[in-house]
């Protein structure tokens, strides 16, 4: 095994390492003080707390919408299945028009479009920002929440893989 020691952290191999802890994907959406739907692909999102129900997203401060994500009073994320990486890597991709060949849904009482056939949404209100190193985090009290049987989206080494990806690997390992 390779230590390196924590006081020299070299950024390429740190992202190298984190990138062995395969995630899930989801796109966190908002509506922008415009009235335009603002969105991206996070795979920093945790769980906080049960009661209240909480979620935290962390939010690179060199985002172009770091400002809006930071004043935004919620936001919704959809946690993307299996299928949908072509929608993960157009919400990853700076400057694209994002809604325009997506489809979606914004019924008003969310804060935020939902992407359509997403494995899980969850609606947010912010409950708290926390400027984090260089991230923002944006802890959201879950007010609403629906889900599906789906298969999730996994990102792991820089790529999008799915969990049968590793079910067969490990199968053809054990053999």
């Amino acid at each position: 095994m390779c230590h390196s020691p924590i006081n020299t952290v070299d950024s390429k191999l740190y992202r190298r390492v984190l990138g062995r802890y395969p995630t899930g994907v989801a796109v966190v959406t908002m509506q922008h003080e415009n009235g335009h739907y603002i969105g991206m692909t996070i795979n920093s999102f945790c769980s906080l707390s049960l009661s209240p129900a909480l979620v935290s997203i962390c939010i690179d401060d060199r985002s172009p919408n770091y400002s809006s994500y930071y004043h935004s009073k919620g936001f919704t994320l959809s946690f993307l299945s299996a299928s949908q990486a072509a929608i993960a890597t157009l919400f990853a991709t700076r400057g694209a028009d994002k809604f325009s060949n997506v489809d979606y849904s914004h019924p008003e009482a969310q804060f935020a479009p939902a992407i359509t056939d997403a494995i899980a949404i969850l609606d947010c209100e912010t409950y708290r920002r926390m400027p984090v190193g260089d991230h923002l985090m944006l802890v959201g009290k879950v007010r609403h929440f629906q889900h599906s049987d789906q298969a999730p989206l996994v990102f792991e080494q820089g790529r999008f893989t799915g969990l049968t990806d590793h079910q067969n690997t490990a199968q053809q390992t054990a053999a």
